[in-house]
């Protein structure tokens, strides 16, 4: 019996990271190719990284020249919106552009259709200067839930220009997660970018 579970969890694992890796078209925003292209820019541009987290209304702050690894930590919660380029979100959001009534800048908005395919990720705003490739700033919300678990996330991102490409100026993740019989935890994170001198 024993190791019959272990085959079938060596199978489990080796489906697990096969479906990781299977290539798909993408028919709206890239946000694997954005985390993946901020993270090296940033690591070759030294930065280091204001950070407030606040849990429960009980603030930090640090202030850290992240390595690879930590920028990859810090943005792993805006890959997260990649999701909806799954195959099974192809044709569930519409896509709306148009201008900013604040500001300079258009505005590229997927908005989940109703439909009977629910999505974590409700509606994704991205403002821009001229092109796409001039990026200002990303607006979402990521949302589970479960009998177990449910979290809600509201994920912002912005940028400045950095020898004409858009590099991370500022990020902030505001939620609140409840695990069943268990009281909500409040989260906040913020981190404002600066260069060393």
């Amino acid at each position: 019996m024993r190791n019959k579970l272990f085959f079938v969890a060596i199978a489990w694992l080796i489906m697990s990271c096969h479906q990781k890796n299977l290539v798909y078209d993408k028919p709206y925003f890239d946000f694997d190719s954005l985390v993946h292209s901020q993270i090296s820019a940033l690591k070759k541009i030294k930065l280091e990284i204001i950070k407030t987290t606040t849990l429960n209304g009980v603030r930090d702050s640090t202030v850290t020249i992240p390595d690879t690894n930590q920028w990859k930590h810090e943005l792993a919660v805006f890959q997260q919106l990649d999701v909806i380029n799954k195959p099974m979100y192809k044709g569930e959001y519409d896509v709306i552009k148009g201008k900013d009534i604040h500001s300079n800048l258009m505005v590229l908005t997927y908005r989940k259709k109703k439909s009977a395919i629910p999505s974590p990720v409700a509606e994704v705003r991205i403002y821009f200067l001229e092109n796409i490739h001039k990026l200002r700033k990303i607006e979402s919300s990521f949302t589970e839930k479960n009998l177990m678990y449910g979290t809600s996330r509201s994920l912002v991102l912005e940028f400045e220009d950095n020898e004409s490409e858009p590099v991370l100026s500022h990020f902030k993740v505001k939620g609140v997660q409840k695990m069943i019989l268990s009281d909500s935890v409040k989260l906040s994170v913020e981190g404002q970018t600066r260069y060393v001198n």
